[in-house]
């Protein structure tokens, strides 16, 4: 029994640090632990609030997960400990005494010595002790460390969301006013002339997106600030100037090809969200691009109800999809009965 102690100890400890180190240094997103429970806590918010994006609630998950990571991962330093300290009954002795600890002395061993703050109270019992307790100390100082520092890279990617997100809002909250606000009577030069900036956020949001996916669940239940949101609406818009727009209106493929990368490589990184099983088959709600026939803009009217297939940029808007669904959001969000 005191051997099992001692490798569940080794094995929890081992496994808390990996997790810790991939989900704060690797920058290739989060440990096993993390992502668990990050989409099991965020589904079972989403759920209570009905899968409805407008829902307070969700507006404090992210920050509640960045507390409940870091707790679970110093709760399971301290039960590693423990377990460890727990193999030999001798492995802690009473320093006024030396008489041998109990089992709760020894959890409180575990937890001061992991905190670095040590009073004197109890101390190890041998020299092998001795180091299993100094390797302890250090793997405390570096996981509290690691943890502070890893909460403020985050805080930055999730400001960076919101600052792409309001940016994107400012040239319209849905595809239609953005085609509307981006003409000029001959041309979308004026969304052109924002396409490197934007291409330079998307790309960094991405990056984010895949170093501390976290971000993710800092939810914003306003449109102007929800990044999933926005930046359907963009994607949609861009896919509405390649496939409805009159060629000798709207900007070449390589006028696009910076900010489409953009687009390309978020979609990319996303892409290990997978599909909610209570998600029914997504379908799109009725177009309405009266407004954009009205100013001008000469559109490819043969082919607009063709625009609203799902096999239309399918793979794609599969993505987003799951995407929108799974911040609380559907595509009736995107395409609303009165667009400007």
């Amino acid at each position: 029994m005191q051997l099992l102690y001692a490798i569940a100890g080794i094995i929890l400890i081992i496994f808390v640090l990996k997790d810790l180190v991939t989900t704060t240094l690797s920058f290739q997103g989060g440990g096993l632990l993390t992502n668990f429970l990050s989409e099991k806590t965020w589904r079972l918010c989403l759920k209570m609030a009905g899968n409805d994006g407008k829902k307070k609630l969700l507006e404090r998950v992210g920050h509640m997960l960045l507390v409940l990571i870091i707790l679970t991962w110093v709760a399971g330093m301290w039960l590693g400990s423990f377990l460890l300290l727990l193999s030999d009954p001798a492995s802690v002795l009473n320093s006024n005494t030396d008489e041998v600890t109990t089992a709760w002395e020894k959890l409180y061993f575990a937890g001061y010595t992991l905190s670095t703050m040590g009073n004197g109270d109890y101390k190890p019992s041998s020299y092998v002790w001795d180091i299993v307790t100094n390797l302890l100390a250090f793997s405390g100082l570096a996981f509290i460390t690691i943890s502070i520092t890893y909460i403020m890279p985050v805080l930055s990617a999730v400001i960076l969301q919101v600052k792409l997100s309001v940016f994107l809002n400012s040239l319209g909250n849905s595809p239609q006013q953005m085609l509307l606000n981006s003409w000029n009577g001959e041309n979308f030069n004026r969304l052109l002339k924002h396409d490197a900036d934007l291409a330079d956020m998307i790309t960094q949001h991405s990056q984010n997106h895949k170093a501390y996916p976290i971000i993710h669940y800092f939810h914003s239940v306003e449109q102007r600030q929800s990044v999933i949101l926005n930046l359907t609406i963009f994607d949609e818009a861009i896919n509405f100037l390649q496939f409805g727009v009159q060629d000798e209106a709207r900007p070449s493929d390589e006028d696009l090809l910076t900010i489409r990368g953009a687009q390309d490589y978020y979609l990319f990184v996303l892409e290990r969200h997978q599909k909610n099983e209570e998600q029914e088959p997504y379908s799109f709600p009725e177009m309405n691009w009266n407004a954009l026939i009205e100013a001008g803009i000469p559109l490819k009217t043969d082919r607009l109800s063709e625009f609203n297939s799902t096999e239309t940029y399918k793979k794609r808007r599969e993505t987003l999809t799951y995407l929108l669904y799974q911040d609380g959001w559907q595509w009736k969000d995107i395409y609303r009965p009165n667009p400007v």
